[in-house]
């Protein structure tokens, strides 16, 4: 099997699999950009001064939410903690005569083609619900932001990829709830110190700099993928997994 015939295996078997949880991955990405709107309004509409929670509510979801816009949320990723379904799947593969390169390039092209349809809804209703919002940035510049939180969130899933393709469940469980419990800390902290990241962003566009900042996030997100990748194929070579 050539390495695009694996891809194109993969990729569809991963469509007729999953497409119920990247629909609901959908859903829940339209739910949380039409409530996290009202929140997004009143921050940036307020002349007095807002609870600092809500700034690290809104930063807390962006920097967890946004990288999760290219996970699956199915009864298979929810039970991963006693079923490691992942792993037993990889094993299944690895049976067969599939590339273990195609294997973690299809998972990456699914979360490619997740991350900026969902993230991309989840922010065009926050800009539609916001009046605040658009009094703040041009649909240009909207764009423009959305393609920051785009680089960040490929940054994250190359890692997340890694963690899926060679933890067991119940290591891929530890490793996401810690990557949570790390951004809550740094949420807080950066707040407490006053620097709110979803208002730095939108002040890095307002400022004229997104070009500069895309660039660089870009070329960050293509190495952190490539590397991501090549950390990914050499451990599932040498992974022990279940065999049922």
């Amino acid at each position: 099997m050539t390495q695009r015939q694996a891809v194109a295996h993969i990729g569809a078997y991963l469509w007729r699999r999953e497409r119920w949880g990247m629909l609901f991955t959908l859903l829940f990405g339209i739910y949380l950009g039409f409530i996290l709107s009202y929140t997004v309004d009143a921050i940036l509409g307020s002349n007095e001064a807002i609870p600092k929670s809500l700034n690290v509510i809104v930063d807390w979801i962006y920097l967890t939410m946004f990288p999760s816009f290219g996970l699956v949320m199915n009864k298979s990723a929810w039970g991963m903690w006693r079923d490691d379904h992942y792993s037993r799947r990889l094993a299944h593969w690895r049976t067969m005569p599939i590339p273990i390169s195609s294997i973690v390039k299809a998972r990456m092209a699914q979360s490619g083609l997740m991350i900026p349809i969902i993230g991309g809804i989840y922010l065009l209703l926050q800009y539609a619900a916001s009046q605040n919002l658009r009094d703040t940035l041009t649909p240009m510049q909207m764009v423009q932001f959305g393609l920051i939180w785009l680089c960040f969130a490929l940054v994250i899933n190359g890692v997340y990829i890694w963690a899926e393709l060679s933890l067991s469940g119940k290591g891929y469980c530890f490793f996401y709830l810690g990557y949570f419990v790390l951004v809550t800390v740094l949420s807080t902290l950066f707040v407490w110190q006053e620097i709110y990241v979803f208002q730095e962003v939108l002040e890095i566009i307002r400022s004229g700099h997104g070009g500069g900042w895309i660039a660089g996030l870009a070329a960050l997100a293509a190495a952190a993928l490539w590397i991501g990748y090549r950390a990914t194929v050499k451990r599932i070579r040498s992974r022990s997994l279940p065999l049922g």
